[in-house]
């Protein structure tokens, strides 16, 4: 399996912070990759990194076998789309009108808005549910379903390789199940995704590659199935757990204790 994007002995740091040091990984081409850790551990660090939108301090970032500063912005956006933790949309705004801006990399002085353009970003809608909402402004939804929209105008941006911070925050459960069989389904049609994800037990069930980091590192990666078990749940998370097969999906499930660190 190849690797399209991967980091090559990063340091990571804000100002005289470091967050990760000397990290290298690789994402493998179609995997759904999923990254755990506890909170402040470097996953969304990281994901900032892959993503261009940190430049690390040593080391380099590869994509497609080009250094990825390399690319002019709109090139790399043709190439990944990413869902950050906190985006922002300007006041006012239609949800219709936010999810075309996924489409701005496809565009240029000559080509301008397609039929191409107007079906990716259906598709999108009706893939997240909110095409009923597309003529609504987008200050008047739901925590949820402004999530959901944003997930959309990436799903509009019709990259190979998405990468997504914490897509699942301000959904229910319902949703989650939604949202998560969503990106398998994408993965299974050949995208690449990489998500930093805080339920274990839903990135045991849809991950295909697990990367688990604790302090800026990575402890374990590896299918779900190899690598999570009570030793690790209490090694990056502190946490006294047993792992048994998930009664559905047969994957691993932590079924947690108590918190010991």
């Amino acid at each position: 399996m190849g690797h399209r994007l991967k980091a090559d002995a990063v340091t990571l740091r804000y100002d005289d912070r470091t967050i990760s040091e000397n990290l290298s990984v690789e994402i493998p081409d179609g995997s759904l990759t999923v990254i755990v850790g506890p909170n402040a551990c470097g996953k969304s660090t990281l994901l900032r990194a892959l993503s261009r939108l940190m430049t690390p301090a040593r080391g380099q970032v590869v994509l497609d076998g080009k250094l990825i500063g390399s690319y002019p912005a709109r090139e790399v956006a043709r190439r990944l789309g990413l869902l950050p933790q906190s985006p922002a949309a300007p006041d006012g705004i239609t949800v219709a009108d936010l999810v075309a801006r996924g489409r701005y990399p496809h565009q240029s002085f000559l080509r301008q808005w397609s039929p191409e353009d107007r079906q990716a970003v259906t598709e999108a809608l009706t893939a997240t549910k909110m095409l009923p909402y597309a003529r609504r402004l987008l200050g008047e939804l739901s925590g949820g379903q402004r999530q959901r929209v944003w997930i959309a105008m990436v799903l509009a941006q019709e990259t190979p390789l998405l990468l997504l911070d914490e897509p699942t925050t301000f959904l229910d459960i319902a949703h989650q199940v939604e949202l998560m069989e969503l990106l398998s389904e994408l993965n299974a049609q050949g995208r690449t995704i990489i998500a930093v994800l805080h339920d274990l037990n839903q990135a045991s069930r849809y991950a295909s590659h697990l990367i688990a980091m604790r302090s800026g590192a990575i402890v374990a990666k590896g299918a779900p199935a190899q690598i999570l078990t009570a030793e690790l749940v209490q090694e990056v998370f502190g946490l006294n757990a047993i792992v048994i097969p998930d009664p559905v999906s047969g994957t691993p499930m932590v079924v947690p204790g108590k918190v010991t660190a």
